[in-house]
């Protein structure tokens, strides 16, 4: 079985979770007796072909686009995808079905899905009505259309989480069974570390110090400046507490002058983008992760502190709300509440058996329920369901023969 994977995102170009549940996803597919094909834009230059873990990569050069907006970058970047994505076509008719990921390849997606008659399944990672708390300028207005139209032009739609397809059906008036739910899962082995975990604990925080740890994008929707809300009163409690921030983005000046304007700037290390070893590392010597989203699809951040057997302070929101037992695998906290978040973290910091027990329990729940075999099992399945249908469908691609043969 063979699969196109259109993805504007793929390791190690990483911006968002985007790149990390592609990637993740073929590698498992790959073991699971699938031929995934990624096409992706190049980075730094590195275009070409790569096969990698069973996984064949295709990154186009994407570098030069001129382009006022990243929208519009988008938008002709999806040209130069197509182009891709036509000549493995050609070269591949028993590709089975084209998988897309989110609406910056949703052009691209489309138009192959007509060209070459194969079916279209998109994943939905997450929607601009949620990352904005709504639809205010055309900017908007057009990603919001783009995520509109794959979902219509889809034989199937996939949602990480049932909050997720509860937007998405309500947003787009999708019918019901149209859309399906398949959660992230998480790689335990790509958690590891070569790192001393002393050493990098002591570049950040004293050895006495407990470590909150936040990690992801700062943008409005992660909510770091509800956690800057919540430094003081946690530090009330307890003073040897150390506030590690990883990340960076549009807010993170912002959240700077937060701790400096509160007089708290020299309990929080801002460590800008971070690599992936380090940040493995950071999960497992610290106390606590903070995961304050006001916008959260799914939660891939929560999932992989509980496989670190780090306890998870969540805002009871989304995605994260379906992974989370309330002080059994996690503590959930009221969203955008930085008093509430500070009380979460508090009660982590304070009871130790209470830590103990949740570490213990995520841990399980993470190999019983969120790894990828089971997530390439069941997107296997879903797969299976798509090519049984078409093939008992009358929406295939026409094979002309010139009048000379």
């Amino acid at each position: 079985m063979k699969i196109i994977h259109l993805t504007w995102e793929y390791p190690p170009n990483k911006i968002g979770g985007l790149a990390t549940h592609v990637e993740a996803l073929a590698k498992a597919q790959a073991k699971d007796g699938i031929t995934p094909i990624v096409i992706t834009c190049a980075y730094s230059g590195e275009h070409g072909f790569e096969e990698k873990d069973g996984v064949k990569i295709y990154r186009f050069d994407s570098d030069h686009i001129p382009a006022e907006d990243f929208p519009s970058w988008a938008l002709q970047m999806n040209t130069l995808m197509a182009n891709q994505a036509s000549e493995i076509l050609n070269e591949n008719e028993d590709v089975v079905l084209i998988h897309a990921h989110d609406w910056l390849v949703s052009t691209a997606a489309i138009t192959l899905k007509h060209i070459y008659r194969k079916p279209l399944v998109v994943t939905i990672h997450s929607m601009e009505l949620g990352r904005r708390g709504g639809i205010y300028e055309d900017r908007q207005k057009l990603i919001h259309d783009l995520e509109g139209r794959i979902v219509f032009e889809s034989w199937k739609t996939i949602c990480c989480s049932h909050y997720m397809k509860d937007a998405v059906c309500s947003a787009f008036g999708v019918p019901w069974d149209k859309v399906e739910v398949i959660p992230n899962g998480v790689c335990e082995e790509c958690l590891e570390t070569s790192l001393d975990l002393n050493e990098v604990k002591s570049k950040y925080s004293l050895p006495h110090e407990k470590i909150v740890f936040f990690v992801g994008r700062h943008v409005w929707e992660k909510g770091l400046d509800v956690l800057m809300g919540a430094v003081p009163k946690v530090l009330e409690k307890n003073p040897d507490a150390k506030f590690i921030i990883a990340g960076k983005g549009y807010t993170t000046d912002k959240c700077r002058q937060m701790a400096h304007d509160f007089g708290f700037a020299d309990k929080v290390a801002f460590t800008g983008f971070i690599e992936d070893k380090v940040m493995n590392a950071l999960y497992k010597v610290s106390d606590v992760v903070a995961v304050p989203s006001r916008y959260e699809p799914f939660g891939i951040v929560a999932l992989e502190a509980m496989a670190a057997e780090t306890p998870v302070v969540v805002a009871d929101s989304g995605g994260l709300s379906e992974i989370i037992e309330q002080e059994k695998d996690g503590i959930k906290v009221w969203p955008n509440h930085s008093e509430s978040l500070s009380w979460g973290i508090n009660r982590i910091l304070a009871d130790t058996n209470l830590a103990d027990n949740i570490r213990k329990n995520a841990k399980e729940k993470i190999k019983n329920m969120y790894t990828w075999s089971v997530v390439s099992k069941n997107t296997k399945e879903l797969y299976r369901r798509i090519a049984e249908e078409y093939e008992n469908a009358d929406w295939k691609a026409v094979k002309f023969v010139s009048a000379n043969q």
